[in-house]
């Protein structure tokens, strides 16, 4: 289980599966009285690589997504790069993030992709005898989404959009009001149109008396793609972020090799407290977590040649209903000894207090490749962070603990704003660092936070 987004511009997307009974563990990972658990069999793992590198055809769900601490030279950066097919509601979107650690700055936008400028068969590749890809956007077209500069005021009625100039035709957007202002909320691209080698002007027509907004076009995507051979090395990744609201421009251009077996979570890539094992009903779930990772990040007028080691995740399938949201917060850590885990608790009694001890679980991969999944606590310790944009509070610094791998880690933000602030449910994804004990003795590492809260 990983993470759960609602995008509130488009249908809601469904919640977070439910943590696993802890009675249910000893199945994945049979429990040796003490002592280590016993590793969760290879045999137990449903999935199949490279065929579940592939989309799978009918998920109501599914996505892609790279995140992990890159850096040049003495230069941190925290990233994330997220495609994300919601096809059962009937849209797609891109969540991109850069964290400057030294500059303390936080770039990010998420992006919309609804029917015409997302096509559910052909986003992503399903068939495993050819190259692997997925792309949303166009790195052609230099018209892919919008930005609201200026939101204006006194709006009774959304204003129709016109698309001027930029070389192409046939684009059609429509516009959103905020009904709590009366100004422009968003502007959403229905019909990406053909031909636009230059962002073209848009126009906002009527609206019933109000004034004062302005839109801006925008180039935006993310193309991921690897060769059939082995779609787990030399993962090639191109993303261009346009920042909200700032509209700084980062350009990626990535790479990305698994060094070892892959990461499959809850041990065997399928969630144990899920129902069945069909896509409409379960929730599927692997990752890549030791990523030889190199390549550029284009900031500023500067070009940054970055490497590191970094994590992708694929999930698809089910995920419950929109009805009945969960809350939750993960941490996954990349330790200097080879381990590397995935923690997670669900929400469902509200976010804990600093200092209150819960329940929660964790995958662990070892660098010998074995898989664990056991029952772990997390507390959230010492300083949390509230957004300016959002208003929603999120911890910065946690400790997990797990007994069973004589194991207590804590788990630090690099810096404090790094949220993706979507409205109706903001999303805190950032770069952090891990430090403590594993199997008694000291480790460190990277690490990542992730909160709905």
């Amino acid at each position: 289980m990983r993470r759960r987004r609602f995008l509130t511009t488009a249908a809601s997307a469904a919640s977070a599966v439910a943590v696993a009974p802890l009675a249910s563990l000893v199945g994945c990972g049979d429990v040796t009285l003490g002592g280590e658990p016993q590793p969760v069999p290879p045999s137990n793992v449903v999935l199949s690589l490279p065929k579940d590198m592939y989309a799978h055809p009918g998920a109501p769900t599914e996505w892609w997504w790279h995140i992990g601490t890159l850096r040049a030279g003495e230069r941190v950066f925290g990233f994330e790069i997220n495609a994300a097919s919601f096809a059962g509601q009937g849209f797609a979107f891109t969540q991109v993030m850069l964290s400057d650690v030294a500059r303390n700055t936080h770039y990010q936008r998420t992006t919309l992709f609804v029917p015409l400028t997302f096509d559910p068969s052909r986003w992503a590749a399903s068939d495993p005898s050819r190259d692997w890809y997925a792309r949303l956007g166009s790195v052609d077209s230099k018209l892919n989404a919008f930005a609201v500069v200026a939101p204006g005021s006194g709006y009774t009625s959304p204003p129709q959009v016109e698309i001027v100039g930029g070389g192409g035709s046939g684009a059609a957007a429509i516009a959103a009001l905020d009904p709590a202002t009366g100004g422009l909320a968003n502007v959403l691209l229905v019909n990406p149109g053909s031909g636009y080698t230059s962002q073209p002007e848009v126009r906002l027509v009527g609206g019933g008396g109000g004034s004062g907004a302005l839109v801006r076009a925008l180039h935006t995507y993310v193309a991921m793609s690897a060769p059939q051979s082995d779609p787990t090395q030399d993962i090639h990744v191109q993303a261009l972020l346009v920042d909200d609201p700032s509209l700084t421009e980062v350009r990626f251009d990535l790479r990305f090799s698994q060094q070892g077996r892959p990461f499959f979570v809850w041990g065997t890539g399928i969630n144990p407290g899920g129902s069945g094992s069909d896509l409409q009903t379960n929730n599927f779930y692997f990752s890549l977590t030791r990523l030889a990772a190199s390549g550029t990040i284009e900031l500023g007028g500067e070009t940054f040649a970055v490497e590191g080691t970094t994590w992708m995740d694929h999930e698809y399938g089910a995920f419950g209903t929109a009805a009945n949201p969960v809350k939750w917060f993960l941490q996954d850590m990349q330790l200097d000894d080879g381990t590397c885990l995935s923690n997670y608790a669900t929400l469902e009694d509200g976010p804990p207090e600093l200092g209150e001890r819960r329940a929660s679980t964790a995958t662990i991969q070892d660098a010998s490749g074995s898989i664990w999944y056991v029952p772990t606590f997390v507390t959230p310790i010492e300083r949390t962070w509230t957004s300016p944009v959002s208003g929603a509070t999120y911890y910065l610094k946690l400790k997990v603990e797990i007994p069973s791998f004589d194991a207590e880690l804590v788990v630090d933000a690099l810096m404090d704003a790094q949220e993706f602030p979507v409205v109706g449910s903001p999303v805190y994804e950032g770069a952090a660092s891990a430090a403590g004990t594993f199997r008694g003795r000291r480790v460190r590492g990277t690490a990542w936070l992730e909160q709905n809260l």
